[in-house]
């Protein structure tokens, strides 16, 4: 196990694609008492998207301790899993609210997974004062090592995936049989993603994928044991070596 080593830099991009451009995610005009709002597009058929599906491979369950999250299909159909009950969701149904603490995954529907999906998700501003929360850096990483994992070769480690989930105040769903599986998800996330990764060189953010690095910076000198990963003028050495690569690259 290691921290990932960004292989993009797709800081500032908008709308943000990956998977060979199956899936994009745009910023949209942020409403009243959110923190975010996204329009996401799914094409299953681009990139190695088709491949995913056809293994089984579905986002992790998770859930989010203090916001509020919002989708709403625009296109297509959706559906979601809330606390192991399926919900199945089409233009028609308007937006639907996940409370905190519902253990929840969304995925295309079954059936329909080929299709290209469009929807809009946001989230609720935090309940409670805290550096960690789910906004557009969290998505902004995750996507990144998603892409680095599926599509070029990195390899999957949960600590960095726990460091990722416990910045954007998310955490992964242990099995439904475990008991107290909330706090238990909560504490893993805690604990392992946070303090003992953290302490391992776990990032909870990195420059190449984090539009917003000052205020990552901001969020990471709150923490002890993440104050050392918010150097400010790391995003534009990052850059740098970026550009650099792709131009030895286009040398060869």
């Amino acid at each position: 196990m290691a921290p990932c080593r960004p292989r993009t830099f797709t800081a500032g991009e908008d709308p943000l694609t990956k998977f060979g451009g199956a899936i994009s995610v745009g910023t949209l005009p942020c409403p009243p008492n959110r923190q975010f709002e996204f329009q996401g597009v799914m094409r299953p058929k681009l990139g190695i998207y088709a491949q995913l599906i056809a293994d089984g491979k579905k986002p992790p369950t998770h859930f989010h301790p203090y916001q509020w999250e919002f989708f709403r299909v625009l296109k297509g159909n959706l559906t979601i899993d809330l606390n192991g009950i399926p919900k199945h969701l089409t233009k028609e149904d308007g937006e639907i609210a996940v409370r905190p603490y519902t253990h929840h995954v969304v995925y295309g529907t079954p059936g329909t997974e080929m299709n290209d999906v469009e929807f809009v998700v946001s989230a609720s501003d935090a309940e409670q004062d805290s550096e960690s929360v789910l906004d557009q850096a969290f998505f902004e990483n995750w996507y990144g090592y998603q892409e680095d994992v599926f599509q070029r070769g990195e390899k999957l480690d949960l600590i960095q995936v726990l460091a990722m989930f416990d910045a954007g105040h998310s955490y992964l769903s242990p099995p439904s049989w475990v008991p107290f599986r909330s706090l238990v998800g909560l504490w893993l996330g805690i604990i392992v993603g946070r303090w003992i990764g953290g302490l391992m060189g776990y990032a909870p953010y990195y420059p190449e994928w984090t539009t917003d690095w000052q205020q990552a910076c901001d969020k990471m000198e709150q923490s002890w044991v993440h104050k050392r990963y918010a150097v400010r003028d790391a995003q534009q050495k990052a850059r740098d070596r970026c550009q650099k690569a792709n131009g030895a690259g286009k040398g060869q």
